[in-house]
């Protein structure tokens, strides 16, 4: 059992006897790592080898879209960068478009004179932050993706 952590303090391990891991003294050590900028990069080890890049496709209703995955020649287990988890992301955000298989909601379009704007409603807004920017990427003259930036 683990004593609560109290704020500031360190948690300390108590009565671990029953892993019978009372003697080990790796869980009464700090450890520091750091996690390296390009660890989410590939190519990636797997059994040893250097995964490969391979592309992918993955059809929705008709429209070929493409990624690629890192792939081990052992195993077959696949693996994403970040750059390639970002595109399959965006793959499945396109198949839930074209599929209709979104949540949506109706909301009046107003204008104020000089340009059209609709408003959100703040249970969707929470994490917003005023002075925060928006892409707004066109799909067709009816449709269009906004992604507020973080």
């Amino acid at each position: 059992m683990a004593k609560k952590v109290v704020q500031g303090e360190k948690m300390k391990l108590l009565n671990i006897s029953e892993k019978g891991l009372e003697n080990s003294k790796s869980f009464r050590k700090e450890v520091n790592f750091e996690v390296d900028k390009n660890a989410f990069s590939g190519p990636f080890k797997c059994h040893n080898v250097n995964t490969k890049l391979v592309s992918k496709k993955l059809s929705v209703d008709g429209n070929v879209f493409s990624y690629e995955v890192w792939k081990c020649s052992k195993c077959g287990k696949e693996y994403l960068d970040t750059k390639q988890s970002k595109r399959l992301e965006d793959v499945w955000t396109a198949e839930k478009l074209l599929k209709d298989d979104i949540i949506a909601m109706e909301r009046s379009i107003n204008f104020d004179g000089k340009m059209f704007f609709i408003r959100f409603p703040k249970e969707l807004t929470k994490k917003w932050k005023k002075g925060q920017h928006a892409d707004i990427k066109f799909v067709d003259s009816n449709r269009f993706i906004v992604e507020v930036k973080c």
